[in-house]
């Protein structure tokens, strides 16, 4: 059963899907907005209420994560191991969950109207400012982090490698990759769509045409490739 609601969010997430309920629970911002690339992200953690940041629909397994100032927030992961002090190198987790706490005295640490938090994964450094506002109701509960939109250069590169023989092996190495990180299963309505997408592309169907006849965004396309082929080049704004 978790699996299978792992997974639903993984599809729901990369494909691009949505349902009321989720537009209302969940913000999306993109890869390169929660690098902190211009400027650090503003996460607001209200009284009672958590944040959840989701990394799954990127594919990044989240390492390490500190915080500059922990007298406000606690930290809980979807690895236990994360928790474990003693052996930070074996976490492995995907989702990062905020809770807001009563303010705690650190001997030494001054005391700061917001703090920054710094997530360490295999693909890259997230960085987020947490702000603790005391009125107001929050506007989500889940952050999710998305894959960049492709740029018109690497859409052209799509356009023509994708579709070649070397480009769908791209495709199919991507996909046993985000198996091997438990991030999509056999059998898994998302892994059905992706056979598809994968079966027009063998018989030399244009990109844009697969995708959409599978029902899988160019995007998640794209994050694919970028695990099936670590040097691709086709990950833009870095």
């Amino acid at each position: 059963m978790i699996r299978h609601w792992k997974t639903l969010i993984l599809s729901l997430a990369l494909a691009g899907l949505s349902t009321p309920a989720w537009a209302q629970a969940t913000r999306t911002i993109s890869n390169r907005a929660a690098r902190g690339d211009h400027a650090p992200v503003t996460v607001e953690l209200h009284p009672g209420h958590g944040v959840t940041l989701n990394f799954r629909p990127v594919g990044a397994v989240v390492h390490r994560a500190w915080l500059d100032d922990p007298s406000q927030v606690t930290l809980n992961f979807d690895d236990t191991r994360c928790a474990l002090v003693a052996a930070p190198g074996e976490c492995a987790a995907t989702v990062v969950h905020l809770r807001r706490i009563q303010p705690l005295a650190f001997p030494g640490l001054p005391a700061t109207a917001t703090t920054t938090l710094t997530v360490v994964t295999d693909s890259d450094l997230y960085t987020f400012q947490l702000a603790f506002p005391q009125s107001g109701a929050p506007a989500y509960s889940i952050l999710a982090v998305q894959p960049d939109a492709p740029s018109p250069y690497a859409s052209a590169i799509l356009t023509t490698q994708i579709a070649s023989p070397a480009g769908v092996q791209w495709v199919e190495r991507g996909l046993l990759e985000a198996q091997r990180r438990n991030l999509v299963a056999t059998g898994d309505p998302l892994w059905e769509r992706i056979q598809a997408l994968l079966e027009h592309l063998r018989l030399g169907r244009p990109l844009r045409e697969s995708a959409q006849t599978a029902g899988v965004s160019e995007a998640l396309v794209v994050r694919l490739v970028e695990l099936g082929r670590s040097d691709s080049g086709l990950t833009q704004g870095r």
